[in-house]
Formats: C-alpha cells, sequence, structure tokens
C-alpha cells in the first residue's frame, strides 16, 4: 500500500512539469515572432495602400500669424529734420519771358517740425535759407516760412514728394563787428512756394538720412517786381520719434 501511494505522488509531480519537447518546438518554430511593442515609433513604417503616415503638424496660431503678415510702421508721430545743400539763385522779372541771369551756387540750410498723418503723409513747418557773404561784410540771404507736406507714394518706403507753400524775404544786412549788431540794408517780401522730392535711408532708432531737391520760388511783386529761383540738392536727417 506504501508503495502504491509514492508511485501516484511522483506521477502527480511528473503531471505538473512543462513537458520539454513542447518547449524546445516552440523555441524552434520559425512561424513564431515577437510583437512589437505598441510604444515604439510607427512614423517609418508602411500602411496598406504604399502609403506613408501624414506628417505632424504644429497647432496653428493665428497671432503669430497676423503678427508677420501687419506691416511695421516706418514713422512716429511728429517728426524733426535738419538739412544742409546747395542751391542754385537766379532771378528774372515779374511777368516778362526774359529768362533767368547767371545762376550763383551758395550754401544753404533747412529745417522742418511737423507731425505725421498716418503712414503717408507728414504735415508741418518749413523753413529754408540761401545766403551769401559779400565781400563789404554784408550778408546776402533769401529766406522763406512755409506751411509744407511730404507725402509718401508707398507707406512702407522711403521715397517722398513734397510741395509748400508760404512766405519769403530777400535781404541784406550789414553785420557790424564793432556793436555786435546787424541791420538790414536792403529788404523786399513776396509770397514764396517750393515743391520737391527726397529719399529716406535709416540710420539708426527713429534716424533717417537721404538726399533731397526742391525747386524754391519767390514772386515780389510792385514796380520792379521779380521772380527769385533757388534749385537746392540736399542732404536731410530726420527724426520721426518712431520707438
Amino acid at each position: 500500500m506504501r508503495l502504491f501511494s509514492s508511485l501516484a505522488l511522483l506521477a502527480g509531480a511528473l503531471c505538473l512539469l512543462p513537458p520539454a519537447p513542447a518547449l524546445a518546438q516552440e523555441r524552434r518554430n520559425p512561424q513564431l515572432r515577437e510583437v512589437p511593442d505598441d510604444s515604439t515609433d510607427q512614423a517609418d513604417a508602411p500602411v496598406s495602400g504604399g502609403q506613408r503616415p501624414a506628417p505632424r503638424r504644429e497647432p496653428y496660431d493665428d497671432d503669430a500669424a497676423d503678427d508677420r503678415r501687419r506691416p511695421v510702421p516706418r514713422r512716429g508721430p511728429y517728426y524733426a529734420s535738419f538739412g544742409v545743400g546747395a542751391g542754385s539763385e537766379a532771378i528774372s522779372a515779374l511777368g516778362a519771358p526774359a529768362p533767368y541771369t547767371p545762376s550763383r551756387l551758395r550754401p544753404t540750410l533747412s529745417i522742418g517740425l511737423g507731425a505725421g498723418v498716418g503712414q503717408s503723409l507728414r504735415i508741418g513747418f518749413e523753413g529754408f535759407a540761401w545766403f551769401n557773404v559779400t565781400g563789404d561784410g554784408a550778408l546776402e540771404t533769401v529766406t522763406t516760412a512755409m506751411l509744407g507736406a511730404r507725402l509718401y507714394p508707398i507707406a512702407t518706403g522711403g521715397l517722398y514728394v513734397r510741395a509748400g507753400g508760404g512766405f519769403g524775404r530777400y535781404g541784406q544786412d550789414l553785420i557790424d563787428d564793432y556793436c555786435d549788431c546787424s541791420y538790414p540794408l536792403e529788404q523786399e517780401f513776396g509770397l514764396a512756394w517750393a515743391v520737391g522730392a527726397g529719399y529716406e535711408v535709416p540710420v539708426g532708432n527713429g534716424l533717417w538720412l537721404g538726399p533731397s531737391v526742391e525747386m524754391v520760388r519767390m514772386d515780389v511783386t510792385g514796380p520792379g517786381g521779380y521772380r527769385e529761383r533757388v534749385l537746392n540738392f540736399g542732404l536731410t536727417l530726420t527724426f520721426d520719434g518712431h520707438d
């Protein structure tokens, strides 16, 4: 009886062990393969139909796109300009077909101060002076004070055309070194106007530098009236208040 019980326990233990031939066959079975992990990158794996999966797109930022499309303002709310140049001055009889007298090339100064109206227009005060120091200690000048405008055909460009109108003065003033004073030897007044064009190139934060060309004219009426004309070529520096 004890022998029978021992054989029964041994048979039960052998039944619990996995069959070695089956394990070996499972290792050698070529039809079995490892199942890929779902966490691996499937970007390069081909899909049915020979198509590749669509690339991943970043979320679209409407605000950033609007900022890239929005033009950066080039001109600020106000401007101040200063220019130097050379002006060719000549006169002609008023209302007569006679040509202008031989021109005289002398230095010029110009200033401007005003405000911007949008990005395509500036309006402000424009001052201009052509001057000539004579040999007898007198200063000969042609000066104008005008309300002028600068129009930019392309709002984001540097090209502009300008025009202005106001009053002008031709004068010869004696400069007295002894009394440190001056007084006019001759002066005449008339209506003045100007037209011209220029180009601005950025040279700093809110600073623009560029060439300009303009014609300034003054009409002196009355007996012996005449036309005063100055063709000016200059270089203008403008600060526009743009941060």
